[in-house]
């Protein structure tokens, strides 16, 4: 075919082979555009099924109008040949993509929102891909997700469901002759739900499952169900629960899989029930991601961690992964928006009324309090009778409570605070202020009043009275005794100083921590490769308790990949990688720029920051920030 002229396209070069034929690249001459088409197999070409198959994938893709699905121009018939041409993408398949121990999670998040968003589309047309598969997602160099091969794909029946047709598949195909019936077996085998294995009707749910198949692959590396032959494949289908992701990538967050898991159902009426749903939970959970918020370790303190009921973590104010786990536990996405809704709102209300109560106490006279006595302790009281927690505490910061109001709440209520290294690394995430902190070590203000009372009357020495330029003449009385010199005291100077002992604490940051980092410079759109950045961190950076990062700290980059100039509208970005901070002893901790590490190479990112608009000079502006990561478990000595 190459060099064979076909209507007014040209053919060029094949690109490779399909389930109905092989595809082209080849030169539009009446357009001046590239195209890929995709011609029906001479083997194929005869059979009535396979050719009407082929004319009904060109009907179902080109029924869809949508960014993230392969858009259909034409369907040329040129003696006993078809022809079907379609757009050229130029990009890479989710087969070549996926490395051996899977995406890094941000990556696979831009990647599975943009196949849920299409096949959002798709089922709302009524249509269903049955062929979902990483061979069948194309990715291109800016990132773009391309849904490829509706050649299986069926038209829904909107109307009602019936069961008196004698066994025939309860739906209807775009052509005229039924697609499939019961009994029959369509698609890969490796990525089937357990009823399209089984020849039974299937809906968009048989999608959802696919889809689940290879969100897995995408963020493991590894096949959901893998056989030695296609018969122990269908058979893991159809009995085996997929191996936990946390065997297999420990570093994937539960919310993950949890999403996963619940697509994997083998009963559809388990699974989600629309693709709507998955692709709502996973904006959620990629929300998170870009915010740095969702790399969360699994235990804490050594021992997992209870889960807590469905109401109670709503009524706590859980966060969008919390509530992404509450909709893979069976709640529907609106019923629980609106019980998180609520839960803050009363929040709001609870924190309003503790503010109020917190005045009013304030209004009156403070009475001392009497010297303590060594009495006998009070019988203790149940610290979950009201007391306030760590749980508590990033309750009402989330719920944006005045610091002074909170600090109100802490003095004037039981309190029962978790204040261990990993609880301080996890409040200090949940944004708790260092005055919180302080208020939370100190809940009755005791230690403070008595470094108030312990502190000198004055900070800085009273200056000398001046001597009179003339005494006064006094008449002295006649036995008085002459008077004697005054002695200056000691300048102080002379006084020998007290060092203060100094206090060395070792602290430890672990790998994959992040640190929120802003951009010192402009990046030049044509800087080269190599070229040095200079970023500061945009707030202090602990190590539970600790800072071992201050805020203004250097840390330092270079460019790894310059901008490649755009040809047909296709270019490489720019990438770059992160090298080292400067932490509070003087020491340079080694960072990179991308949660996950790179066996092969340096880890990298773009240089288009989030929310970032580059223009044709400048690839990223002054101030936009990103997220850094500790490459490595490693340690700081800070003086205190």
């Amino acid at each position: 075919m190459v060099g064979r002229t076909v209507g007014h396209y040209q053919f060029l070069e094949k690109l490779g082979a399909g389930g109905m034929g092989d595809i082209y690249k080849a030169q539009d001459t009446r357009l001046g555009r590239f195209v890929a088409v995709k011609v029906l197999s001479i083997a194929s070409s005869g059979e009535p099924e396979r050719r009407r198959r082929f004319v009904q994938e060109a009907q179902a893709a080109s029924a869809l109008n949508h960014p993230n699905i392969i858009t259909i121009h034409d369907i040329v018939t040129e003696g006993d040949s078809e022809f079907m041409v379609m757009e050229f993408v130029s990009g890479k398949t989710l087969v070549d993509l996926i490395p051996k121990g899977g995406l890094r999670l941000p990556l696979a998040l831009k990647y599975a929102t943009q196949m849920t968003d299409a096949l959002t589309v798709a089922h709302a047309a009524g249509i269903v891909h049955r062929d979902l598969k990483p061979a069948n997602v194309m990715v291109t160099e800016s990132g773009l997700v391309k849904i490829l091969d509706f050649g299986l794909a069926k038209l829904t029946d909107r109307g009602p469901v019936t069961t008196t047709d004698g066994g025939a598949d309860a739906t209807q195909t775009i052509a005229e002759a039924p697609l499939t019936v019961e009994g029959s077996i369509i698609g890969t085998v490796s990525y089937m739900s357990p009823e399209q294995a089984q020849g039974k009707k299937v809906d968009t749910r048989s999608d959802i499952f696919s889809f689940g198949v290879v969100l897995y692959e995408m963020v493991t590396g590894a096949r959901a169900f893998a056989g030695d032959n296609a018969l122990s494949t269908l058979s893991a289908i159809l009995r085996d629960e997929a191996k936990p992701i946390a065997e297999i990538a420990p570093d994937v967050p539960p919310q993950i899989e949890q999403v996963v898991k619940r697509c994997l159902r083998k009963n559809p009426d388990e699974r989600w029930q629309s693709m709507q749903d998955v692709r709502a939970a996973l904006m959620a959970l990629k929300h998170e991601s870009d915010s740095g918020q969702l790399y969360k370790p699994r235990i804490e303190n050594g021992k997992s961690k209870p889960a807590a009921s469905k109401g109670a973590r709503i009524a706590a104010g859980a966060g969008i992964g919390a509530v992404v786990l509450l909709i893979a536990a069976g709640l529907g996405v609106r019923t629980v928006i609106r019980q998180h809704r609520a839960a803050q709102e009363q929040a709001a209300a609870n924190a309003a009324a503790a503010a109020s109560a917190a005045a009013a106490a304030a209004a009156q006279p403070v009475t001392p309090p009497p010297p303590e006595q060594p009495a006998a302790a009070p019988p203790p009281e149940p610290a979950a009778d009201g007391a306030l927690t760590n749980d508590s505490i990033i309750d009402l910061v989330t719920n944006k409570v005045p610091t002074s109001v909170i600090v109100s709440q802490i003095r004037s209520s039981k309190t029962n605070f978790n204040l261990s290294p990993p609880e301080i690394i996890r409040l200090t995430k949940a944004n708790v202020n260092e005055r919180i902190i302080e208020a939370m070590r100190d809940p009755k203000g005791e230690l403070a009043a008595a470094r108030r009372a312990s502190a000198p009357k004055e900070s800085t020495p009273k200056p000398a009275a001046p001597a009179p330029a003339t005494p006064a003449p006094v008449p002295a009385p006649v036995a008085a005794a002459p008077p004697q010199p005054i002695t200056p005291p000691p300048a102080p100077a002379s006084t020998p100083a007290v060092k203060p002992v100094e206090k060395v604490v070792v602290a430890t940051v672990t790998d994959g921590t992040p640190i929120r980092i802003t951009l010192a410079a402009d990046i030049s759109a044509d800087a080269p490769e190599g070229t040095p950045l200079n970023f500061t961190a945009t707030e202090n950076f602990r190590a539970g308790d600790t800072v071992v990062i201050a805020k203004g700290a250097a840390i330092t980059g270079a460019i790894v990949d310059a901008a490649k100039k755009k040809f047909m509208g296709l270019g490489g970005k720019m990438t770059f990688r992160l090298v080292e901070a400067n932490a509070v002893d003087g020491k340079k901790l080694k960072v990179r720029a991308m949660a996950g590490r790179r066996a092969d190479g340096p880890t990298t990112r773009p240089v288009e920051g989030p929310n970032q608009k580059h223009t044709k000079e400048i690839a990223a502006e002054a101030g936009a920030e990103y997220i850094a990561y500790i490459d490595g478990d490693q340690t700081v000595s800070v003086k205190k």
